[in-house]
């Protein structure tokens, strides 16, 4: 089995934020499992490190930085790790998160996965 799977239905306590916050994902491996495997223990604890502090106005446009800078650099770290290898791996992984936050829903991908859902939360 290549994919990966994360639930956190309460990620406050990773958080220096006063919001209610959860955390969904699913990572679908593609030639190992290594590349799923990083992303479902890293990928949480970069968004942590990343996310915005503080009651911002601008709160929406920031998480979306935020999740793009967690993706990127989530990306380069298992990057630096796969070439360090003999031999190198070359394992990949698409990704599905969808971020809450208090009654906001945020949904980012990677690759070719995708998330949909059908009414309000």
């Amino acid at each position: 089995m290549q994919d990966a799977h994360v639930l956190l239905p309460d990620m406050s306590s990773c958080l220096s934020s006063l919001s209610r916050v959860s955390y969904f994902a699913v990572f679908d491996g593609h030639g190992g499992a290594r590349a799923s495997r990083y992303a479902a223990e890293n990928l949480h604890l970069n968004l942590a490190k990343k996310f915005p502090t503080g009651d911002n106005e601008n709160l929406d446009k920031l998480l979306k930085k935020c999740l793009l800078d967690t993706f990127r650099q989530t990306d380069e770290d298992f990057l630096k790790k796969a070439s360090s290898q003999k031999p190198a791996w070359k394992d990949g992984s698409t990704a599905t998160c969808v971020l809450v936050v208090d009654d906001m829903v945020y949904a980012a991908n990677l690759g070719d996965s995708r998330v949909s859902w059908i009414g309000p939360l």
